[in-house]
């Protein structure tokens, strides 16, 4: 019993350790929105079918392109290749999320969805950022697999 505990221990350890690894600390925005946005990468047929999903029903989101991002105020402090490696969610008040946090805070604001913030729990927040980099690294693929391809 005790060397299941201790492997238990440690996976949620090492999982954890890959959060931090492969996760992204928030970051503030310059200039606060003043409104929900998600910045995604609209030349991903995936991205654009999930980011308009959300949108639909969600309450205030607005959908900002990679294409379309001014950077007036908002995600400033990431360089071209952070800004293109994830969606980003930024609160109405600039708090900026990236990557797999930044999906499932964006679904928080879908009803029915906040029980998704389990994922965001340490421990479980690894699996969250491994899913979320494999879907990343494949989104061309699977656009493709679903029909919608790239744009």
């Amino acid at each position: 019993m005790r060397v299941v505990l201790l492997a238990l221990l440690a996976t949620g350890v090492a999982l954890e350790v890959i959060a931090r690894i492969l996760g992204r600390a928030p970051t503030r925005s310059r200039v606060p929105p003043g409104r929900h946005l998600l910045v995604y990468d609209d030349d991903c047929g995936l991205c654009l079918l999930a980011a308009l999903g959300v949108q639909l029903r969600a309450d205030d989101l607005a959908l900002v392109g990679f294409r379309d991002l001014s950077h007036e105020g908002v995600l400033e402090s990431l360089d071209q290749d952070a800004l293109v490696a994830s969606a980003h969610y930024i609160t109405p008040a600039g708090v900026e999320y990236h990557g797999g946090e930044s999906v499932t805070r964006v679904l928080r604001l879908v009803s029915g969805w906040r029980l998704i913030a389990v994922l965001d729990w340490p421990v479980v927040r690894g699996f969250r950022e491994l899913g979320y980099r494999l879907v990343a690294w494949q989104r061309p693929r699977l656009s493709k697999m679903i029909g919608v391809g790239d744009r």
